[in-house]
């Protein structure tokens, strides 16, 4: 490698797998239009020979293949590592998933990301239920596969969309929006693996076979938590407490045929530097 190359550590959220790319300072990234890509979030970055190095593997990615993607996600915290498209310009090219390098912030790379197209056979997805008699189904989110769908019975705009680049978000390309649970419908919920990290206040659902996050669940902290909050707070707190259990967050990258650059998207920049992994163990706890 080249004197002027980086060393850049790379890894799933949960730090089941990790990696290092010894290459020049990288300034910009590759994406695709192919389904999966645009549902994973992925912008890409191709290394070169010998600068791609495995520093920790515990056996659990899992490979899923679309009509012009194979790639390699994390088992338990469904972060994207790596992917060879099969159709495109790209097609045969192995590459890594810049979302999972820490020292990089994708925020930045937005101006210098080269979308390619590919062209796709026609993909018509059916809801997996009618919506309620009463109710109307605005927006169809999915997964790649379609095991897992949710119903949006409201519209998007309606609503607050919120990104930001912490370390879990910025792992599963997650643009959030947060209805309540009444406004949505849920399909396939026991086709995915829920992923809890931290206090494990809440659990990141993600297909198991595509590898897609589609929908989270809000647990919340034990009651207990609010005995020592002081009584003239008390009555706030429980009421912000209600507000947030009662939330059904959804991932807007799984709205079927939506063109996320007409979103209205409130973000927030934390910069690269978020979150620093154990060298032992992982962040589950």
């Amino acid at each position: 490698m080249s004197s002027e190359s980086t060393k850049y550590r790379g890894y799933c959220h949960c730090g089941g797998f990790r990696f290092e790319l010894t290459v020049p300072e990288i300034k910009s990234a590759t994406a695709c239009d192919c389904r999966l890509c645009k549902k994973k979030g992925y912008i890409w970055t191709v290394p070169p020979k010998g600068s791609y190095k495995v520093v920790r593997d515990d056996g659990l990615l899992q490979t899923y293949e679309s009509a012009s993607l194979r790639h390699q996600f994390c088992g338990r915290c469904s972060t994207g590592i790596s992917g060879e498209h099969v159709a495109g310009p790209t097609n045969g090219q192995m590459a890594i998933n810049l979302l999972a390098v820490r020292e990089v912030n994708p925020f930045q790379l937005e101006q210098d990301t080269t979308v390619t197209h590919v062209d796709e056979p026609e993909h018509a997805l059916e809801p997996r239920q009618d919506s309620p008699p009463d109710r109307k189904t605005h927006h169809l989110f999915s997964c790649h596969c379609g095991r897992v769908q949710a119903q949006l019975l409201t519209r998007v705009s309606e609503q607050q969309v919120k990104q930001d680049n912490c370390s879990s978000c910025i792992r599963k390309a997650y643009i959030g929006v947060y209805p309540n649970k009444d406004q949505v419908r849920i399909h396939g919920k026991e086709f995915t693996k829920a992923y809890m990290y931290g206090k494990k206040y809440g659990a990141d659902h993600f297909c198991a076979t595509c590898g897609v996050f589609v929908f989270a669940t809000v647990i919340g902290p034990p009651l207990s938590v609010f005995d020592k909050v002081p009584p003239e707070r008390k009555e706030f707190v429980m009421s912000v407490y209600r507000k947030n259990i009662n939330l059904l967050p959804l991932n807007m990258r799984c709205v079927e045929g939506l063109d996320i650059a007409s979103l209205n998207i409130d973000k927030t920049d934390y910069g690269a530097e978020d979150y620093e992994l154990p060298d032992e163990g992982d962040v589950t706890g």
